[in-house]
């Protein structure tokens, strides 16, 4: 079957419809409420990074913060490069952009807490210290008055929950399917043909309870077909009843330098040629968790799967409960998914590119 019918093997499309290299507005919208929820302060000011188009970045953001009291400003030219006058700065762009700053900030409480959202070219290159700063007359419920204010640099802060659509936890979910189903292919092929060779990964991953290793293949080949959504697909370490649930309850249980065993049983249940394995992605949790030891390239390789899938596997789990969990900034949990994800594909392009296998 080719590449095409089952499934992506990029794993590296973006939720976004603004840069990939950034966070999309809604997102950062997210994170600035939960910032404004939270502070102490009247005012609070914003600085993020926009690599593209900063106005329309600007006009989704503002979308985006429809009905709270902040606003969204474009930084031009090369103000905010000077410590001594960065407030200097920050009430000259808001004087320029008057009629912005009263159709946003104006709110309905008495006690709203307000804040600008300064895009720009660059990240904040300056100590974000908070400092008094005297407001125009005119600026909503706070006009002539001193405040406090620090402007934050949320290029890399900006937090939000694990099941933000930045996670692109659906791709996750059916890249996990998919690779299951290359791995059930292959070694149904070899169980078939050698099943020596398979006996050693099936009595690592076996329950009490289990057949053989054939029939237990067969078994989670023919409940793949009642999976209507491979986009949620979200295994059960608990209940086993899938391949990648039981590598998951392995992997999760093996200290990293006890990981040889089973990538050595992995490999030899593939029947991996050396020559097969010399181009895929090493993800970093697989990186963080190599054994100590010297491996070969084929459990270089089948290792890198165990801990990529068990990785992958906890991320989309850990979004299902999302509540559960603290918010973490939104281009770590990104880079962390699409390194998965690239992992995964990775791990699909070396098994789609396989012979077939005949003893």
């Amino acid at each position: 079957m080719n590449a095409t019918a089952r499934g992506s093997l990029t794993g590296d499309r973006s939720p976004s419809a603004f840069s990939d290299e950034q966070i999309a507005p809604t997102p950062l919208a997210t994170a600035i409420r939960s910032r404004l929820a939270t502070s102490d302060s009247e005012l609070s000011g914003f600085w993020f990074q926009v690599r593209g188009s900063r106005s329309d970045y600007a006009q989704e953001l503002q979308k985006q913060l429809a009905g709270d009291a902040v606003v969204v400003l474009v930084v031009r030219g090369a103000p905010f490069e000077n410590v001594n006058a960065v407030l200097d700065d920050f009430v000259a762009l808001i004087q320029e952009h008057r009629a912005a700053c009263e159709k946003h900030l104006t709110g309905d409480g008495a006690t709203e807490r307000r804040a600008v959202v300064l895009l720009a070219r660059n990240t904040l290159r300056l100590p974000q210290v908070s400092s008094p700063v005297a407001l125009p007359t005119w600026f909503p419920r706070l006009g002539g008055q001193t405040t406090s204010v620090i402007i934050e640099d949320l290029t890399w802060r900006a937090e939000s929950p694990l099941n933000t659509a930045e996670a692109a936890i659906g791709e996750a979910c059916q890249l996990l399917f998919d690779l299951e189903g290359d791995l059930l292919e292959r070694l149904h092929a070899v169980c078939a043909q050698k099943r020596a060779a398979t006996d050693s990964f099936w009595s690592l991953i076996q329950r009490d309870g289990d057949g053989s290793f054939a029939d237990f293949i067969d078994g989670v080949r023919a409940s793949r077909h009642e999976v209507r959504n491979p986009s949620s697909y979200r295994p059960s370490v608990r209940e086993g009843s899938s391949l990648v649930a039981r590598i998951w309850g392995k992997t999760q249980a093996t200290h990293p330098d006890g990981l040889g065993k089973p990538g050595k049983a992995l490999a030899l249940a593939l029947a991996l040629p050396e020559s097969a394995v010399a181009s895929w992605h090493r993800s970093l949790v697989s990186v963080l968790s190599r054994p100590s030891g010297p491996l070969t390239a084929e459990q270089a390789f089948t290792i890198n799967v165990l801990v990529t899938v068990t990785a992958t596997c906890q991320m989309i789990t850990a979004a299902a409960h999302a509540d559960a969990y603290p918010s973490y900034p939104v281009p770590l949990i990104r880079s962390m998914s699409f390194d998965l994800r690239q992992g995964l594909a990775g791990a699909r392009r070396v098994l789609l590119s396989l012979d077939h296998y005949t003893s």
